[in-house]
């Protein structure tokens, strides 16, 4: 056509009328769509001349369902020699009537009746840890009028649909969008509100870089409350909260806490809302401890722990646990059993990663023989590095047990004590690394002692 009279401009304006043309055959196709979603949940996203524009050829929208069809177009997609979209509309769940009524329900699962796809749950009176801290923000916020929630397209995962069912103008869901979840966080602070902004510690990655330089570097009052933080096993590696500790501890201005037990979880959440500062809370999934929830919530001192197990001062082989939030039923679990094969134990729970309690690990540091850290996280850069890096600051030089999962990624599994096992996060390997890295000398003065005794 180029070599003809006015080639030039008969390709210009063939272009233009094919441009005419797909636009025309996809706001057809849009409008069926659109009709569609309505009727089933499904739908287009806007006209394809975007992408045309853009230099991409453009296939779509297609039925994600039709497999001979979906088959057909990524054959076609992978002889193209330019870049291609495929535009593939799917039904959340289709061919499982029970998810396709409740797709959210049904996004991940343990186990559940295949008939009704209800959950099989074990009879429980002990709450879930979202669901504390849901009926929690329901309390403070009906207190608390500048407090709003904040979540990134999981309500129910979260438990903010509670929040959502009852004060749904204090509730806000920007999609899966975890960056943008931290920033309309950081722009409501700034305007006088104190965002909670509730995220799986795994997903919370994703916005690292504004947690950085928009909620620390201006020192916003902003709560990031960090569900599944530890193991999710029948999620897997991509959903294991393992780096939240390492990837904060580093970060200036920041404030970190890690509950024992669920009546700490919502100590801290009212004392997070009271802060000025970027604050973090870490728990995990599953059912909390079966810990009465006091009537009203306290203010915690910041960087404070706490003492549950003081020294006996009986004369034998001193042992320091620090069990960092709900690792710290292991390290009670822990400090029973040495006892009563005679050390005198410590039991401490650290609550805060970030301020750690400087008077309280150097206290112990210095009058101890072992100090053993025990957290539901990766060991390097945990909450046990912590601890060592201040002792070679201070130049203590009292040995640390470390007890946290390794240096790689960790599996799925059908529960966590299937991987606590594994990987020797049990009250009994712990045990037998105490009494491997106790000082002889320290078991020798205790059991001197015990003989003149």
């Amino acid at each position: 056509m180029k070599r003809l009279p006015k080639g030039e401009l008969a390709v210009k304006l063939g272009h233009r009328a094919e441009e005419i043309l797909k636009g025309t055959v996809s706001d057809l196709v849009l409008k069926e769509s659109e009709n569609k979603t309505e009727q089933d949940g499904r739908g287009g996203f806007g006209n394809s001349l975007i992408f045309e524009e853009m230099g991409l050829r453009y296939l779509g929208p297609l039925d994600g369902h039709d497999l001979p069809m979906l088959i057909a177009a990524l054959e076609y997609a992978k002889s193209c020699d330019q870049p291609i979209v495929l535009h593939v509309l799917t039904k959340k769940g289709k061919g499982y009537e029970a998810a396709v009524k409740h797709p959210e329900k049904l996004h991940g699962v343990g186990p559940y009746d295949v008939k009704t796809g209800a959950a099989i749950k074990k009879a429980t009176h002990i709450p879930a840890w979202q669901d504390v801290f849901g009926e929690t923000m329901v309390k403070i916020c009906k207190k608390d009028s500048t407090v709003v929630g904040i979540t990134a397209a999981m309500p129910s995962g979260t438990g903010l649909k509670k929040l959502e069912k009852e004060m749904p103008d204090r509730y806000f869901d920007v999609g899966i969008a975890e960056e943008h979840a931290a920033l309309f966080a950081c722009g409501l602070a700034v305007q006088g509100f104190h965002p909670v902004c509730a995220i799986y510690s795994t997903f919370l990655q994703r916005a690292y870089d504004c947690i950085i330089h928009d909620a620390a570097l201006q020192d916003l009052p902003v709560t990031f409350c960090m569900d599944r933080a530890g193991l999710s096993p029948q999620d897997g590696p991509t959903h294991h909260g393992m780096f939240d500790i390492s990837f904060l501890r580093c970060v200036p201005n920041i404030i970190a806490m890690a509950p024992k037990d669920e009546d700490e979880l919502v100590d801290m959440l009212f004392t997070a809302t009271h802060e000025k500062h970027p604050t973090f809370l870490r728990y995990p999934r599953g059912a909390a401890e079966g810990v009465a929830i006091k009537e009203s919530p306290r203010l915690l001192e910041i960087g404070k722990a706490e003492i549950l197990r003081p020294y006996a001062d009986n004369g034998k082989s001193k042992v320091a646990l620090f069990g960092l939030g709900n690792l710290n039923r292991m390290a009670r679990e822990v400090a029973d059993q040495l006892a009563s094969k005679g050390y005198d134990v410590a039991v401490i729970n650290p609550r805060f990663t970030k301020p750690i309690d400087e008077n309280a690990t150097e206290y112990f540091g210095k009058i101890s023989d072992l100090v053993v850290t025990f957290e539901d996280h990766v060991l390097p850069g945990g909450y046990g590095s912590t601890v060592v890096e201040f002792y070679g600051d201070r130049r203590i030089t009292t040995p640390v047990v470390r007890i946290g999962w390794p240096d790689q990624f960790i599996e799925h599994a059908s529960s966590v004590d299937v991987l606590r096992e594994r990987y020797g996060l049990t009250p009994e390997a712990a045990i037998a690394r105490v009494e491997e890295a106790l000082p002889r000398s320290a078991v020798d003065a205790g059991e001197r002692q015990e003989a003149v005794a």
